[in-house]
């Protein structure tokens, strides 16, 4: 088969949630079929990649992305009844360089990830589609409105409705489409009944990500993008209303908050002894090989994370809400801890630093799920399938 892949950002390395499931949904897919991809790149040393999407891949193209450019184009377009985010990403040297594309080349199927890129192929005809929406955005937004009390929630809130309205009516020009949890298509079948969706989780790399075999410290590990609503908020809260609970029982226990980009308020953080924000760093592992329990505390977000399952695979015990456990396929209490309140939250934290065997327990067996459900072998399986249903 054909395959043209249109993926946002440019699919390596793969760092952050999009880029890791598009870097994985085409290594695999290369391996049986002819992969073309098309991304924008928004550094000069993304060029230097592309090379390593060419030893497996048919084509790579991509096209230059300025963030200044698009802030001005989304300040056009603010009164439109369209998303922002439509206009942010809407290059015109896109557009040509795929209609070039679809008019030299024969392809099999267009698997476009997220609307923004979907909205350079809805009017194609003649080719099946396939949108993968990864997790819903107005889901994610309608959570974010209800929690941010900064200048920009009046913002928000109206993306949120715009972005409702958009989801389905670009879901609705093709053939099918896919995210990555339950919650967000039973989300988006509520707006439209009509959609034709599957869910097709998020995996992880089980050879990258692996139990280590040295023992671990009174670290509490969060990683995450951290100018990212959801991951900041959730930070924040875990800072305020659960660490202290914690630190109450264990004074020793060291919070460590990993990932690019972290915000002013995050930084600030870091002027407690016993916080650390590191900022991007090379290689998450070593934190993990260090950590006795990874929390996620989402208040906001949709889709799965991806954090909880690459803890999981490092056999790191994960405390999360019910919010950051939704789209897992995990029996709570077993395979990961879930607590709602600052105190049930915290008390799951003790609850594993005092006892090693718990703490063993709950890694392994998360351990166990992953290798099961979340393996990227299972989930392009999956995603085949859903090719299978409109290229019949």
């Amino acid at each position: 088969m054909k395959i043209l892949f249109l993926s946002l950002r440019f699919p390596y390395p793969p760092h952050r949630g999009d880029r890791i499931r598009a870097y994985h949904f085409i290594k695999q897919l290369a391996q049986h079929h002819s992969v073309t991809v098309v991304s924008f790149f928004e550094s000069d040393q993304e060029v230097d990649y592309v090379k390593h999407l060419q030893s497996f891949c048919d084509r790579v193209e991509s096209v230059r992305f300025h963030h200044g450019r698009a802030r001005l184009n989304s300040l056009l377009h603010c009164l439109s009844s369209c998303p922002l985010q439509v206009y942010y990403w809407f290059v015109p040297e896109m557009q040509r360089a795929i209609n070039r594309l679809l008019n030299q080349h024969s392809y099999d199927l267009i698997h476009a990830q997220l609307f923004r890129m979907g909205q350079y192929v809805p009017h194609v005809r003649g080719v099946p589609k396939m949108l993968d929406l990864c997790d819903s955005l107005g889901l994610n937004l309608s959570r974010r409105a209800a929690l941010d009390r900064s200048l920009t929630r009046t913002l928000v809130k109206l993306e949120a409705r715009r972005v409702r309205h958009y989801e389905v009516e670009i879901m609705n020009s093709f053939d099918w489409g896919t995210v990555a949890a339950s919650v967000d298509r039973d989300y988006l079948l509520k707006q439209d009944e009509r959609l034709k969706l599957s869910v097709v989780p998020m995996g992880v790399d089980l050879d990258h990500f692996q139990p280590a075999s040295n023992g671990y410290r009174p670290h509490i590990l969060f990683t995450g993008t951290m100018d990212y609503f959801p991951n900041w908020d959730a930070v924040q809260y875990f800072h305020s209303e659960i660490f202290p609970l914690v630190q109450e029982a264990h004074p020793e226990t060291v919070f460590y908050v990993v990932g690019s980009s972290p915000t002013s308020r995050v930084r600030k953080l870091a002027n407690h002894k016993s916080v650390v924000v590191t900022g991007r760093v090379p290689d998450t592992r070593p934190y993990f090989d260090e950590a006795a329990v990874f929390v996620s505390p989402m208040r906001a977000g949709s889709g799965l994370q991806v954090k909880n399952l690459e803890a999981m695979a490092m056999g790191v015990p994960v405390v999360t809400s019910s919010l950051g456990a939704m789209g897992l396929d995990a029996k709570v209490g077993e395979s990961l801890l879930v607590g709602d309140t600052p105190e049930a939250f915290a008390k799951q934290i003790i609850d594993l630093i005092e006892s090693p065997d718990f703490r063993q327990a709950v890694g392994t067996s998360g351990r166990r799920l992953v290798e099961r459900k979340y393996c990227w072998d299972v989930l392009v399986n999956q995603l085949e399938g859903v090719y299978s249903q409109i290229c019949h």
